[in-house]
């Protein structure tokens, strides 16, 4: 069977068409977020900060490490290598029941990477919880090393306080985050981060970002202070 010119190239367009539909879909999808807009996006301007259209660290740093090594680093992000990237055996680990703790004792329960749970005086803290398999808007990338992916949201008490300190995949999980809407009593994240909880319908009142340096006052003995990390955050192509 053989295909004329015209008709392969009609083939083309829609093979191309259903592709760029097919990727708008993706990226408009509620866990990718959104970009600050309106009030966000004037807070945002006025921060010195922002510059040239983005945030900028303190001191000149590149999101690459090593730009020698930029393909054999995706390479190993896309297909990772057992023993190497990847733990030959689970990762050993405790489950506590957060629940049964004594509320009034100071503690930290660690989840791995830089998910963990606090109790400060009596207030319980979240950070930076991910609790899905995989901290990647894709399935196949990735993935939880086994042994570390033992917590779920339903483990988590009534959370006073969730600390988000930048919106990369295994920092801001959408589904561990929605799963633990209603257990949330206050959001804290840096600017440009509220956008997401905006858009994934938090009650505004319960969200608080600020620029490095200032300080979000939550109670008459409680105050979180913002600082400066050197990173960079996105979670898409920006």
């Amino acid at each position: 069977m053989s295909i004329s010119r015209r008709n392969f190239f009609k083939l083309t367009g829609i093979t191309t068409a259903l592709l760029a539909i097919g990727g708008i879909g993706f990226i408009n999808q509620p866990k990718i977020g959104r970009s600050p807009k309106d009030d966000e996006l004037t807070k945002i301007l006025k921060s010195p900060h922002y510059v040239n259209g983005e945030f900028q660290n303190l001191e000149p740093t590149s999101v690459l490490v090593n730009k020698d090594n930029y393909y054999n680093g995706i390479k190993e992000i896309l297909f990772p290598t057992k023993g190497v990237t990847i733990p030959k055996e689970n990762i050993p680990t405790q489950k506590t029941d957060l629940n049964a703790l004594n509320p009034k004792e100071n503690l930290l329960v660690w989840f791995g990477h830089s998910s963990f749970y606090l109790q400060i005086d009596g207030i319980k803290i979240l950070v930076d919880p991910v609790f899905s398999d995989y901290a990647s808007p894709l399935f196949f990338i990735n993935k939880a090393f086994a042994g570390t992916n033992i917590y779920t949201a339903n483990d988590m008490p009534d959370i006073d306080i969730l600390i988000i300190s930048h919106d990369h995949w295994d920092h801001l999980d959408y589904a561990t985050v929605m799963s633990l809407k209603h257990k949330i009593k206050h959001i804290v994240c840096p600017l440009g981060v509220s956008s997401h909880f905006y858009h994934w319908g938090f009650n505004p009142d319960i969200i608080h970002d600020e620029d490095w340096y200032n300080e979000i006052k939550l109670s008459d003995n409680l105050k979180i202070h913002i600082l400066p990390s050197r990173h960079f955050s996105g979670r898409f192509f920006r």
